[in-house]
């Protein structure tokens, strides 16, 4: 099988035209007089291999991208929009230059190692020094940690906690929607600055948990030479990045962060027969805080030190009605009977609600945001704001000394003491305020600063801890 290029599909070298309008009908020997940098290596390169080794690059192409798939998963990635099949097409053009081999003569040979040769094409200096680096640059995975739109990346190594963040310029890919999102790129370097060679393997929230995984899976079961290391790593983050276009999204594993039992969203119902017992009830317990306005709260002493609710007990709209929520099945089975016996007749049990947060997600529509629970209400704008700014208080009042499972299992204010960890953190707020920002437009409020946790932290948004 082959990667057939026609002359109207868009150029392997990722100009945006046409390929007879742009290689096909390059010169190949030609020669450019001397320009600035590396500009054209890409161009050169491809067009010299097509007119010389069309069917050799074809069938090269086509192996990387439609290897042991089905040929419905073909069916499914050949089917594309023309935009996603240029992308496609131009990260694939980029590996057969860093990574790949083709036949010549009946001899497999690394491209890299072909095109700079004896006999390969006439490129400037600098345009070889780009090729070769290409061939050294590994593929690796980062955490997009800030973006400066138009200008710049911060990237953080997804497998490496303790590796520095590397600040890359890019005009045309630093988009805003990429913070918190994880990219495979190669990081080049260009004079006295870094810069991504162009080809960009983004992976959706739900998908890029799910490729660390693999990907360090792999690094564990690995007992080949440390050299075949980087193009193992490349090969599962280029299969996973095409996977996207054509199998289901993996649905993530919601875990609790404390207990890591299977987190599920349980609510008990119950009818208040004795208002006034119950609020007394509660009140006397020493492992409960809270009142009936602002809802009770059960905690307990965890082995790590730290005290976490376990039951959250609302009162409802209607004053004869209270609920209890758990995040697990265990924390509600328990909680109860706990519960039940702390209320004795003040209360009567009607029914329990579950919900699985993955099935939440897999079963919203498609590009629709999850609808805010006081959406339908009759609260005013500020009244809106003035209770979600209460609730993300009281969520993040512990998180600064919290582990984090993106933080390596630290908590904030553990990793701020190295800079890989200190641009990780910034990253994390980063995006919840982004988050914010983008709730707060749909809910037509205004949108609530997070200041405090930058505050608690001892940290700035731009310089080194305060």
């Amino acid at each position: 099988m082959t990667f057939k290029i026609g002359r109207n599909d868009p150029c392997p070298c990722g100009s945006g035209k046409k390929y007879k309008q742009c290689c096909a009908n390059s010169p190949a020997q030609f020669v450019e007089p001397e320009r600035k940098g590396h500009a054209g290596a890409v161009e050169r390169a491809i067009d010299w291999l097509m007119n010389k080794h069309r069917k050799a690059v074809s069938v090269a192409l086509a192996e990387m991208l439609f290897d042991e798939l089905s040929p419905e998963e073909e069916d499914a990635l050949k089917a594309q929009d023309l935009e996603t099949w240029n992308s496609i097409q131009l990260n694939a053009t980029e590996w057969l230059l860093a990574e790949g081999e083709i036949l010549v003569h009946g001899e497999p040979k690394p491209v890299s190692e072909y095109l700079l040769g004896p006999g390969g094409p006439l490129f400037t200096v600098g345009q070889r020094r780009w090729i070769a680096q290409l061939a050294e640059r590994p593929l690796r995975l980062y955490d997009v940690t800030d973006v400066v739109p138009g200008q710049q990346l911060t990237l953080c190594d997804s497998l490496d906690a303790e590796a520095p963040p590397i600040i890359v310029r890019e005009r045309s890919g630093s988009q805003a929607s990429l913070l918190g999102v994880r990219i495979g790129v190669r990081i080049m370097e260009v004079d006295d600055h870094y810069e991504l060679s162009g080809a960009v393997y983004a992976f959706t929230h739900l998908t890029g948990p799910a490729v660390v995984a693999r990907m360090r899976k792999a690094m564990d079961h690995f007992d080949g030479q440390a050299s075949d290391r980087p193009h193992l790593l490349s090969s599962i983050l280029q299969r996973q990045w095409l996977a996207q276009f054509f199998a289901p999204v993996p649905m993530p594993a919601f875990r609790d962060a404390y207990s890591g039992e299977p987190m599920l969203l349980i609510t008990d119902h119950y009818r208040v027969k004795d208002r006034a017992a119950l609020t007394q009830s509660l009140s006397a317990q020493s492992d409960v805080d809270g009142d009936r306005e602002s809802a009770w709260n059960r905690f307990i002493d965890c082995k790590d030190g730290e005290t976490r609710s376990v039951a959250t007990i609302n009162v409802e709209t209607s004053a004869d009605r209270v609920t209890v929520f758990y995040k697990t099945q265990r924390y509600a089975d328990e909680g109860r009977v706990w519960f039940e016996s702390v209320a004795g007749d003040a209360v009567r049990f009607l029914s329990r609600e579950l919900s699985d947060p993955a099935g939440l997600l897999l079963n919203m529509p498609a590009g629709q945001p999850a609808k805010p629970a006081d959406a339908d209400g009759d609260l005013s704008p500020e009244a809106l704001a003035e209770l979600v700014e209460d609730t993300l208080r009281r969520m993040y009042a512990k998180w600064p000394d919290e582990p984090i499972p993106a933080l390596a299992g630290k908590t904030p204010r553990q990793a701020i003491d190295t800079p890989a960890g200190l641009e990780r953190v910034k990253g994390l707020l980063r995006l919840y305020e982004a988050s914010e920002k983008q709730q707060a437009a749909q809910q037509g409020r205004r949108t609530i600063s997070f200041d405090f946790l930058w505050q608690a932290l001892g940290i700035s948004r731009h310089g080194a801890s305060e």
